[in-house]
């Protein structure tokens, strides 16, 4: 295979000496390697991360950085591309990260059209900070009902109530 994708899971999981040997192998004759989530860990472990920015879900950037230290280990990132080798945060990162592949791979035109069908954003700005740490207070909904009385009325043409107010 040219490119190896390691999937994440919900846990850390350890992997067999035959994995991390293949891995290795297939790096050293010039294979792309890539891991979505947890699967960092056994980039990790085959040493294909050591001395390299990485990133996994924010969940386990601690672990990750703590168990190898050799790992310059970036919290912020929905993924990382170093080139050969690259890391994706989470699921969700994962297809971001995949995207980003098929267009470095095939151009803006090609990953545009993959994302069209997964029906995904072709790149997000913004790091794994977009994950909310407590729900969303109801008073953040103040404007759906303005929202559902637009919707409900595009046949007409709505212009701002004070148009000099708006300006300012």
């Amino acid at each position: 295979a040219d490119t190896i994708i390691v999937p994440g899971s919900r846990d850390i999981v350890e992997s067999s000496p035959a994995l991390l040997d293949a891995l290795r192998r297939a790096h050293r004759r010039g294979a792309r390697v890539a891991s979505i989530c947890a699967g960092a860990f056994i980039l990790a472990a085959a040493g294909l991360l050591d001395g390299k920015r990485a990133t996994t879900h924010w969940a386990h950037t601690d672990a990750l950085s703590r168990r190898y230290p050799r790992v310059q280990v970036d919290a912020n990132v929905l993924y990382v591309d170093d080139g050969d080798i690259l890391t994706a945060a989470g699921s969700a990162a994962g297809l971001d990260l995949c995207v980003h592949v098929v267009r470095r791979d095939w151009g803006p035109l090609i990953a545009n059209e993959v994302a069209r069908r997964l029906v995904i954003a072709p790149h997000r700005d913004g790091g794994q900070a977009q994950f909310v740490a407590r729900p969303i207070p109801d008073e953040a909904h103040a404007l759906s009902p303005v929202l559902d009385w637009a919707r409900a009325h595009l046949d007409r043409t709505l212009t701002g109530a004070n148009e000099k107010a708006s300006r300012v």
